[in-house]
């Protein structure tokens, strides 16, 4: 599980130092795209902010074949994200978000989080506690296709219960199977196997009962007719 959470933690770090040199040698071949995404990357730097969270967005549109202005565009895009994340920690009352957790709480954005929701789900959390694993979470499983407000109350009902990053990293496991389905589907097992033992139950003493009455009432019948010799 650490491993995990080691992998979750480090991709981002790993991949911008991948992919900046490729993407810098391919976007010098569109001078007007390199022009553009010098002040983006100049702006979260200025903020703070790592850049591998734009550099992952660069290296996904070059590998999707997007256009050079669809390629600044979502740079443009991840880095406002940052800093609207930022933004939402601080309304929540977080007085110093991390770069780590504006890049992340960005990334969960772009699996479509509201600022609203970055909001609330920092509300759930100790001010102490990194945000790191749980946006990366709840972007894991938004991006495995679990409804964002069905991934976020996971994740907030974790915080809450102040579990630790460990534990908020199994969910990623479940998929999107709704929370408690394994629970549910064992109660609901239970529950049949319950009635099915009631019933049998039922259907044996009334077999017994019926038995017994007709074999009295044949015994008796047959007595008063048939005379020993």
């Amino acid at each position: 599980m650490k491993t995990m959470l080691w992998s979750l933690m480090l991709a981002p770090t790993m991949l911008s130092a991948q992919v900046r040199a490729s993407t810098s040698a391919r976007m010098q071949a569109d001078a007007d795209a390199s022009a553009k995404l010098t002040p983006i990357y100049a702006a979260a730097r200025a903020r703070g902010y790592t850049t591998a969270a734009i550099d992952a967005r660069v290296a996904e549109g070059e590998a999707k074949g997007a256009s050079s202005a669809q390629i600044v565009a979502a740079a443009v895009k991840v880095q406002a994200d940052m800093e609207t994340a930022e933004e939402a920690m601080l309304a929540a009352g977080r007085p110093h978000p991390t770069s780590d957790e504006c890049e992340r709480g960005a990334m969960a954005m772009a699996r479509g989080v509201t600022s609203v929701q970055i909001e609330t789900m920092a509300r759930h959390a100790p001010s102490n506690r990194s945000l790191v694993v749980a946006f990366d979470v709840l972007a894991k499983l938004a991006a495995d296709g679990t409804p964002v407000t069905q991934a976020l109350a996971r994740v907030q009902a974790k915080l809450d219960a102040r579990a630790s990053d460990d534990v908020l990293l199994r969910l990623t496991a479940m998929g999107n199977a709704p929370a408690g389905a394994d629970a549910s589907a064992a109660g609901r097992a239970a529950g049949v196997a319950g009635t099915n033992a009631a019933a049998a139950g039922s259907t044996g003493a009334a077999t017994k009962g019926t038995a017994a009455t007709i074999g009295a009432t044949v015994g008796a019948t047959v007595g008063g007719v048939v005379k020993k010799p």
